[in-house]
């Protein structure tokens, strides 16, 4: 009997962990479509040019090698793709600041057959950070969002001394329809 209840314990446990995803870009799509994927969301992640750019204004074609360049300098950290062809991605840029230091967006996207993008939603920005602080942090974030856990304790004013998570925060959250980070009223 012991040796069924130690079986049907070991079962649950092993049923109930969570499964390790692979969110390694290159499980997904080849480098040329990284390039294309990260192109297809700059100017979502990305600061307007300072070239008369608004966010009505910035698709237009006038701001291309800007973005172009802002797409190829930035990393393609993680990619993970659902049975409901759903992208979740962590994607780094570089950041202002006297040594290097980088800054994560982690979101999710969802594509129409033709490959518009139908859904863009960015969940959270990281802090700068040097990259190996940067990645071992958004490692963290991306497994947990993906597996669907809150991500609220890594909110500056819950972490306590650890900075993780910049937005969001109080003051600013993401607007699923005007696909920008705003600051409440």
């Amino acid at each position: 009997m012991k040796k069924y209840l130690l079986l049907s314990l070991t079962f649950l446990v092993l049923s109930c962990a969570k499964e390790k995803i692979n969110s390694t870009p290159d499980h997904y799509l080849s480098k040329e479509q990284q390039e294309e994927f990260k192109l297809s969301i700059v100017r979502y992640y990305e600061k307007l040019p300072k070239k008369n750019a608004t966010h009505e204004t910035k698709f237009d074609t006038l701001h291309d090698s800007y973005y172009i360049k802002k797409a190829q300098n930035s990393d393609l950290m993680h990619l993970y793709v659902d049975s409901d062809s759903t992208y979740y991605f962590a994607i780094a840029k570089i950041a202002p600041s006297l040594v290097v230091k980088k800054v994560a967006t982690i979101g999710k996207l969802k594509k129409d057959k033709s490959g518009a993008i139908t859904y863009y939603e960015e969940v959270a920005r990281t802090w700068k950070m040097e990259e190996k602080e940067l990645k071992e942090k958004t490692d963290l974030l991306f497994e947990k969002y993906v597996n669907n856990e809150d991500l609220s304790p890594y909110y500056t004013k819950n972490s306590g001394n650890e900075f993780y998570i910049e937005f969001p925060d109080d003051f600013n959250s993401y607007d699923v329809n005007q696909r920008k980070w705003v600051t409440k009223k």
